[in-house]
């Protein structure tokens, strides 16, 4: 029982308390001014990094990251290795609003995964109000957390299914509340280019009880495609949201890399137009990525101020296909073993037999020289010569690899990496090998000198030996 002193008094019946408890300031980058939002949209109209607010939020048909169970957890197959990510965002930098969000990812096997995710949203000095009137020297904070338990499964073919259990957590003033729930999402990809989510958020509804009033949340339904004509290069998404008592919410975002360790991102919804970048850097052992998001919230104009967002990615370990090569440059002219040739070494854990691989090697312009490859499991290394496909030696410059491994289910995996630069050291010459006790070898010609330099040779050593 709620005890009938001041500060519960004026907690039970103010209306903006009220509001507050009811929607969390979390309505504020969802919806303009005037529409008051719905409870628990801190699952829906935002995100889970850098990468997703860049995109606006639209990535309900992409689902491809630590993310994928906040926006579809059925997308939560399709990632390959263990994925960390930490984001801190501002989320309105004239409100004090702050959030922290972590995400972890595990492929547990070549058909199914799982992860979790955890958001927490703060809000402190929020000035207390009864009838509309601020009440001088009452201030208390909002703070909400939420978590969420993914599965995913491969159902059958281009078929992904998975699962969320959701726990949220609200405390408000002095008061706190508790609910449970449960999200199920469908993934489709009938084809490499193409790709289509479906994600029924709510199915069981979290509902968390303040003093004597129970909310609880919204059934929402999430959909969206994505299309990616160039591979990994290029992704353009679309997303629709429809909730429980509101109208459909519209999105769409981009994603574009012109080249691997560098991406650019917009987005725009009917809230807020995101815009971001993010850097890749491959450490062999492990992957880095940080990622950043400005967000324009035009549904509220200036009043809140802009969203700034920063996430850190960590991904190591699961499935993967990529080379490396170890040598900086080297020369084909050269008569030194092991300087003539380049080595690229493989790490290759796919998720099934491998059934065909392929190396282009490329030169600065993009333009394919040679071709390695072969059927059925790639070795430990191949090497490159420096010749082409007709062996013939190719120019000076540097050089660059793309690796490609095909499962036999027809899976691909994509890599692509410095392989080395290739220098001449000009014509073959005169190569003296003179182990100890024997008498100079020439190895790769003869080089003969004309008498008169022979007998002037024999001249200088006859004087040498009559000085001593």
């Amino acid at each position: 029982m709620v005890k009938k002193n001041f500060k519960s008094r004026y907690f039970q019946i103010p209306k903006i308390v009220t509001v507050l408890a009811l929607i969390g300031v979390w309505s504020f980058p969802a919806y303009g001014v005037g529409d008051a939002g719905m409870y628990g949209e801190l699952f829906t109209y935002w995100g889970a990094s850098a990468r997703d607010l860049g995109m606006a939020g639209a990535l309900t048909g992409l689902a491809d990251d630590a993310s994928a169970g906040y926006f579809n957890p059925a997308g939560l197959v399709q990632l390959n290795t263990q994925k960390l990510t930490f984001m801190h965002s501002i989320v309105f930098a004239g409100g004090g609003t702050s959030a922290e969000v972590l995400s972890y990812s595990r492929p547990a096997s070549g058909t199914s995964g799982f992860g979790a995710t955890f958001i927490h949203l703060f809000t402190p000095g929020i000035q207390l109000a009864y009838n509309d009137r601020v009440r001088g020297g009452y201030k208390y904070t909002n703070r909400e957390v939420g978590g969420l338990f993914t599965y995913s499964t491969r159902l059958m073919g281009p078929v992904l299914a998975g699962a969320n259990a959701k726990i949220f957590y609200h405390q408000l003033y002095n008061y706190s509340g508790m609910g449970f729930g449960l999200d199920i999402g469908l993934f489709f990809f009938p084809a490499e280019v193409f790709s289509f989510g479906v994600n029924v958020q709510n199915v069981v509804k979290p509902a968390v009880k303040f003093v004597d009033e129970t909310s609880s949340f919204p059934t929402i339904l999430r959909t969206g495609a994505s299309i990616r004509p160039f591979g990994e290069k290029l992704a353009v998404t679309v997303d629709m949201i429809w909730s429980e008592y509101k109208s459909p919410s519209f999105g769409a975002g981009i994603e574009y890399k012109p080249f691997q360790m560098f991406h650019l991102r917009g987005g725009a919804n009917q809230s807020f137009a995101g815009l971001g970048f993010g850097l890749w850097k491959d450490q062999k052992r492990y992957e880095v990525q940080v990622d950043y998001a400005f967000q324009i919230p035009f549904a509220t104009g200036s009043m809140f101020g802009f969203g700034h967002n920063i996430s850190l990615s960590l991904m190591f370990g699961g499935f993967r296909a990529k080379a490396s090569c170890p040598s900086i440059a080297f020369s084909p002219t050269s008569g030194a073993e092991g300087k003539n040739i380049a080595w690229l070494y493989f790490d290759v854990k796919p998720r099934t037999k491998v059934k065909k691989w392929q190396v282009l090697v490329k030169d600065e312009a993009g333009t394919v020289v040679r071709k390695i490859g072969a059927w059925g499991e790639p070795p430990y290394r191949v090497s490159w010569d420096g010749k082409d496909d007709n062996a013939i030696l190719v120019p000076d410059g540097r050089y660059y690899y793309s690796l490609k491994v095909v499962e036999t289910g027809g899976r691909s995996w994509d890599y692509e990496g410095y392989f080395s630069s290739l220098y001449t050291v000009g014509p073959p010459g005169t190569i003296i090998v003179k182990p100890k006790g024997e008498t100079p070898k020439y190895l790769l010609e003869e080089r003969r000198q004309p008498k008169e330099t022979q007998k002037g040779e024999k001249r200088r050593k006859g004087r040498k030996r009559k000085k001593r």
